[in-house]
Parts: structure tokens; sequence; C-alpha cells
């Protein structure tokens, strides 16, 4: 259990870095009264952007992996705690997905 945890976060990591490295740009472009400029990010504000993405995406990996495990170690039964529990989860997830598109389309605004 404890391998795979550590393998989702670290995946989590490698995947979420990259995401960030495509998401983010390094380039913002910024509309003003007499037409647009742009200007480069510093490095270490994109350095830190894009890590603080990739760890988030590393937590939620963790965190899915290990409801994930806790999930097929429950009992089968018709009526148990495991639906209960895998109902809770999916609502988790999907209320996580929900925020962080809303979060996304929020600061991609500002």
């Amino acid at each position: 259990m404890e391998k795979k945890i550590v393998k989702a976060g670290l995946y989590g990591l490698i995947v979420g870095i990259l995401f960030s490295i495509v998401y983010y740009p390094d380039v913002v472009t910024v509309q003003q009264s007499i037409g647009y400029t742009s200007y480069q990010v510093p490095l270490r504000e994109y350095v830190f952007k894009v890590l603080r993405n990739g760890i988030n995406i590393c937590f939620s990996a963790i965190i899915v992996m290990g409801l994930f495990q806790v999930y097929k170690r429950l009992p089968k039964s018709e009526y148990s705690n495991k639906q209960f529990l895998w109902g809770v989860i999916k609502s988790f997830l999907i209320g996580i997905v929900i925020f962080y598109v809303i979060y996304s389309l929020i600061t991609m605004m500002t």
C-alpha cells in the first residue's frame, strides 16, 4: 500500500510539473490603452508557480491513491460501508475537480 502511495506521489509530481510547464506561460501579454505589451515573467516567480502547482497535483494524487487503497481493503457485501465510502470518494473528487476548474478560471481572469 505504501509503495503505491509513494509511486502515485512521485508520478503526480512529475505529471504536475510537466502540466504546469505547458499550462503557465513564461511571457505575459497585458492590454494597455495604446496596445498590447508583453513581458517575461521572472524565472524565480515562474519556477515557484510551476512547483506550487506540481506539488498540489502531487498531494491530490496521494490523497486519491490513499482513498483508493482504503476502498480496496474494505470487506465486500451487498450493502456495506464500501458503497458509502465509494460515494464519499466520488463526491470528494467531483468537488475537487469543480473547485480546481473554478479556481483556474478565476486566476486566469485576474
